[in-house]
Parts: structure tokens; sequence; C-alpha cells
């Protein structure tokens, strides 16, 4: 447990530093301060929209970032060179979900602070982006995996993101129910939703619970995908 413990950390610093060189997180907190300022601008009222704005901000810090790393580290030898060490998949893509996650959570304080909108609970929005954070992270993993350049996924990407919409259908009246549950990031609409009071604070627990289920059944599906790709590329047994 310890030595599963220390390969994720260092696999943690690897992203972190990876991201920071990238300019992930001068990109993302630079469109969301930007993306807030329009919304401020506009003179919108922003509390009932925020599942949207930040489900369209974190779709590209998230699932597009996840993605565009995975196949960055394809490409370098890194999951070949992984494949041969005793690391985990799950220490993998744990990393990439905390380092992203991190990121998602200052580019979502960066958006609500610059448009002057705060949540009035912090707890529920953060955990609540995690959720989001996590799913995308995993569904972007998932997605890249049957694809070998940047450019072959980025036109399909399009097709596998269309389904993010569903849970913020209701916002824009056309329809809701319990069936909503079923889908992945319903949970984090709700948690933003309590936190910005447009949902009751009692949903913000059984929200948390349904979105680790997710959570847990993503990391499966992920870690199957790239232990394929460890394969493929590292001959791993």
């Amino acid at each position: 447990m310890r030595y599963a413990v220390e390969r994720t950390a260092a696999t943690l610093l690897l992203d972190l530093r990876r991201q920071a060189v990238g300019g992930y997180w001068l990109v993302a907190v630079l469109v969301g301060a930007v993306v807030a300022g329009m919304v401020r601008g506009s003179g919108i009222e922003p509390t009932r929209w925020w599942p949207i704005l930040l489900l369209g901000e974190l779709t590209v810090t998230c699932f597009y970032f996840a993605a565009v790393q995975v196949l960055a580290e394809r490409g370098e030898g890194v999951l070949t060179a992984r494949a041969l060490t005793p690391a985990r998949e799950e220490e993998y893509l744990t990393a990439l979900i905390v380092s992203l996650g991190a990121l998602a959570v200052v580019e979502s304080a960066v958006l609500v602070a610059v448009a002057g909108d705060l949540p009035r609970h912090w707890p529920a929005l953060i955990a609540g982006v995690l959720v989001l954070a996590a799913c995308e992270v995993l569904y972007g993993v998932i997605a890249v995996s049957g694809y070998d350049t940047v450019a072959a996924f980025l036109l399909p990407s399009g097709l596998w993101t269309v389904v993010f919409i569903v849970p913020v259908l209701p916002l824009v009246g056309l329809g809701g129910g319990w069936w909503l549950w079923l889908h992945p990031l319903q949970p984090a609409v709700v948690l933003v939703q309590v936190a910005f009071d447009r949902a009751p604070t009692a949903l913000a627990a059984p929200a948390v619970v349904v979105g680790a289920l997710w959570a847990a059944v993503g990391m499966a599906l992920a870690r199957r995908r790239l232990h394929a790709i460890s394969i493929k590329v590292g001959g791993k047994p």
C-alpha cells in the first residue's frame, strides 16, 4: 500500500509539472477569467446557468486535457515505460484525476469570483467540480484509447461529448425526472445547484454518494482501456 501511494504521488508530481509546462494551468485560468468577464459584462444572472457554464469549461479542462495527455504520453513512450514497472493503471488514473481536478477547482473558483456570483455553499461547489472532473477525466481516457493521434481524435470527439448535455436539459425546459440520476454527470449538476441554492441541500449527500459510485464505474472501465493500451504499446502481460 505504501509503495502504491508513493508511486501515485510521484506520478502526480510529474503530471503537475507536465501540465504547468504545457500551459494547461495558464490557459484554463485565463479562459475562465475571460468567460467570467463576459458573463459579468452581459448583465445576465448567472446563478441558474452555472451547471451549463462549468460543464462547458471543464469539458476542455478535464475531458480534452486528459485525452491529449494520454495520447502525448503514449507517443513519447511513457506508457511503454510504465508497462515495464510495477505501476498500476489505477495509480496513473488517480494522479490524472487529482491533478486535473485541482486545476478544475481553481478554474471554477476564478470563474465564479470574477463573475461576482460566489456560491452560498463552497463545499458543495468543490464536491460538484471534483465529481465532474473525475467522471470527465475517466471518460476522456476511455474515449481516446481507440485513437493514435490527437488529429484523429479531435474530429469525432464532438460526438463523444454530446452526452454531456443531458443533465442540463431541464435548465432549458427540455424535461427532467428521476432518470437523470442514471447519467454520470447528474450528481455534479445537482451539487452545483445546491452550491447556489438552486436545489435542496438535502440532495448534497446522495449526490456525493452516487457521484462516487459513477466514478468507481468509470475507473474500472478506464483501467481496462488503459491496460489494453499498455499491452498494445508495451507488451505488458
